[in-house]
């Protein structure tokens, strides 16, 4: 596994850190539309900067981002926390619906292999079948204090501040109902197909880094595409899930379980590398940002 890692071809990356960004862009805009309905129009690049932070803060605490993008919008252009978090139920439930769309023509287009992965998945494990470190009791175990910590915040907000709660909800609501006032209904289409369009090239130009995995067809990278999602919601940023995944999904096409798991670590390095470094740039400028602002509006008032 090392010496494949060691004789990557680190250079081809670079196509797929270019479809990354194109990615995010295109989230912007579709996050975008879904905040104009409700009366704001944030710059494009404070969004694109904002969800650039929002994904680092994910690589700590799985889902944490998506409170932290909207913080950093709501601080800079003083828009209901609430609202924003609306539009991200939103944007996430769309997703999940292009996820099952994705897992179908998975199943349609690559269903021989599929079926047979399913089948040694649920009936039979081969002997020397090397078995990753489990991650059933950590997910429990984390899902179990999520959930605690929400009843426990819950119940101490409907307490102290009853009208509070009533508030927040009323904000979800008209974040999550946002997209029913699109005006652009298709655009917000074209955007997600152009989003999902540059998650699944870059995951199969991927491929070109490692010799042994270059001869994989773009039917391969929608699989890995699939794979790599479910182990990314698994664990923080995805680490040692999103590599398994991709480890099982290579494996269908017969690529070893070394090189597998080499790969997928690849690309999981790839992307820790671009959230990292374009994450900590966002947050930076950002933050000047939102200075620089206040110093106008200062000087101004």
């Amino acid at each position: 596994m090392l010496g494949a890692l060691k004789h990557a071809r680190y250079l081809l990356l670079l196509p797929v850190f270019v479809l990354l960004m194109l990615s995010h862009v295109f989230r912007s805009l579709r996050w975008k539309q879904l905040i104009e309905p409700m009366g704001y129009n944030p710059p494009l690049f404070d969004l694109l900067c904002a969800l650039l932070t929002g994904y680092l803060g994910n690589e700590f605490l799985p889902r944490g981002g998506e409170i932290i993008r909207c913080t950093l919008i709501t601080r800079r252009h003083k828009i209901p926390l609430e609202k924003l978090i609306g539009t991200i139920i939103t944007e996430r439930a769309f997703d999940f619906f292009c996820l099952l769309l994705l897992g179908l023509a998975i199943f349609f287009l690559q269903y021989d292999l599929v079926s047979v992965y399913v089948q040694n998945l649920l009936f039979h494990r081969p002997a020397h079948h090397t078995q990753g470190p489990s991650l059933r009791w950590p997910v429990i175990v984390a899902g179990i204090v999520v959930i605690a910590a929400i009843v426990f915040l819950t119940r101490r907000i409907v307490k102290t501040k009853p009208g509070f709660l009533k508030k927040i909800f009323k904000g979800f609501k008209e974040g999550f109902l946002s997209i029913m006032k699109l005006k652009g209904r298709w655009l917000f289409m074209t955007y997600t197909v152009l989003m999902w369009a540059c998650y699944v090239f870059s995951t199969w130009l991927g491929c070109f880094a490692m010799q042994e995995t270059e001869g994989l067809s773009l039917s391969a990278g929608l699989v890995m595409l699939f794979a790599g999602t479910l182990g990314i919601i698994l664990t923080p940023g995805g680490i040692a899930a999103y590599p398994l995944a991709i480890q099982s999904a290579v494996k269908l096409y017969n690529i070893g379980e070394d090189i597998g798991l080499a790969f997928g670590w690849l690309l999981w390095l790839s992307q820790f590398v671009f959230i990292t470094v374009f994450g900590t740039l966002a947050y930076i400028v950002i933050t000047v940002r939102k200075r620089n602002y206040e110093k106008h509006s200062l000087s101004g008032a």
